[in-house]
């Protein structure tokens, strides 16, 4: 059986997290010095009434020191609130059998969801798995992906992103509301200064003010999920595809023909 070698970069091309297999020739991605910045971005960014960012961000740091079970639990949570690059996350792990049980026709109704919005590179990587999928695993797939919408598509998941998008509004009470930048210390101050870049975009950091915090297209939704999508048309890389062998479901209509079958 072949295996899928897929990259799935986040903001930055070289931060490979969901791949079957890692960017850097000795295999440690962690060794990158943009990935690790990458890692510390996400680390410091607010998250504040962003639960997407909060799953997406913490599952990619748990992804990274291979804690693959806790990186499902928060990946699971930027899912839930229309993070598409979570659920991309979620569909390579079952692909690759990262923390779960490969699984090619679960895969492929995650990477169905992830490519709910034809972010170009989400779309090719979900048509490149559809491609190696038997007539069997693709009904399989079908009956998944209909029952994950219910529960993480965006006609369901955009509205629930959105309350929480309000509620933090609703929180603010000022501009730079419980920030006091003369009473930081000087360290704290240049850090706060410099910010954070995740994907070449600048990102607030928690414990510090400043107007990136309060802008529209953070607070928004309308706003706010269009310069998603626009972030994602342009930054997400994918590395080649190879043609997907019998998976499971695919093991399982060939042996039914047969006394037993394997799931």
């Amino acid at each position: 059986m072949k295996h899928h070698r897929i990259l799935c970069a986040a903001t930055v091309a070289t931060l490979c997290f969901c791949s079957a297999t890692a960017a850097r020739a000795d295999g440690d991605p962690l060794k990158d010095p943009q990935v690790q910045q990458t890692l510390r971005a996400m680390n410091d960014a607010s998250t504040w009434y962003h639960p997407d960012l909060f799953g997406e961000y913490a599952g990619v740091r748990r992804y990274a020191h291979k804690h693959y079970k806790g990186a499902l639990k928060y990946f699971k949570i930027g899912a839930y609130y229309a993070d598409k690059f979570s659920q991309l996350c979620i569909g390579l792990m079952y692909l690759n059998g990262r923390g779960v049980k490969k699984v090619p026709a679960t895969a492929f109704a995650w990477l169905a969801l992830a490519a709910e919005r034809d972010y170009p590179q989400f779309v090719a990587t979900r048509d490149g798995v559809k491609a190696g999928l038997s007539p069997q695993q693709l009904k399989r797939a079908a009956a998944i992906h209909a029952k994950l919408a219910r529960k993480y598509s965006d006609a369901v998941a955009k509205p629930r992103m959105a309350h929480q998008l309000r509620m933090g509004m609703e929180q603010m009470t000022g501009s730079r509301t419980g920030f006091d930048f003369g009473a930081m210390h000087a360290a704290v101050k240049d850090h706060c200064a410099s910010g954070e870049y995740i994907g070449g975009a600048q990102v607030p950091v928690a414990g510090c003010g400043g107007s990136g915090i309060y802008a529209k297209s953070r607070w928004v939704p309308r706003q706010y999920f269009a310069s998603r999508d626009e972030q994602w048309k342009a930054t997400v890389s994918v590395g080649g595809l190879t043609q997907v062998g019998p998976g499971p479901d695919e093991d399982k209509s060939k042996k039914s023909r047969q006394p037993e079958h394997k799931h």
